[in-house]
């Protein structure tokens, strides 16, 4: 009985819809590697550079007119569109801080999504970009 099991799951596996989503999946796996090989180089370059301090300075009241840190987008993947996105869809850069006025101030910052201890706004570099 556990060989036919077996057998059912590995004929389950070569089902064609199952190989489209294979490709997917592998795509998922690269960009999550190489968003974590990033991330490691990018928190030893903030040590070195002083953006790590400045980014836990950002959370005192008296560096309120500081407190929003501006990101460069460098590459964006998402293995559904239907999902929420979340930070780890992203791979950025540190471009610099900003008051938080900026995004009321400006019309195009739109609201991305909100965690637990953040609100992620987008600044599309053109108009009609959607991520």
């Amino acid at each position: 009985m556990e060989l036919r099991n077996l057998h059912s799951f590995i004929d389950a596996l070569w089902a064609p819809a199952n190989l489209m989503l294979l490709p997917k999946a592998v795509t998922t796996t690269v960009f999550r590697l190489l968003r974590l090989v990033f991330c490691v180089f990018q928190t030893v370059y903030w040590q070195l550079n002083g953006t790590a301090k400045q980014l836990r300075e950002t959370h005192l009241p008296e560096n309120y007119d500081r407190s929003a840190q501006v990101l460069d987008v460098l590459l964006f993947y998402v293995f559904c569109d239907d999902r929420p996105r979340k930070m780890e869809n992203f791979i950025c850069t540190h471009n610099r801080f900003e008051s938080p006025q900026y995004v009321l101030d400006n019309d195009h910052i739109n609201l991305m999504f909100i965690t637990d201890t953040h609100a992620v706004f987008c600044e599309p570099i053109s108009k009609g970009l959607f991520v």
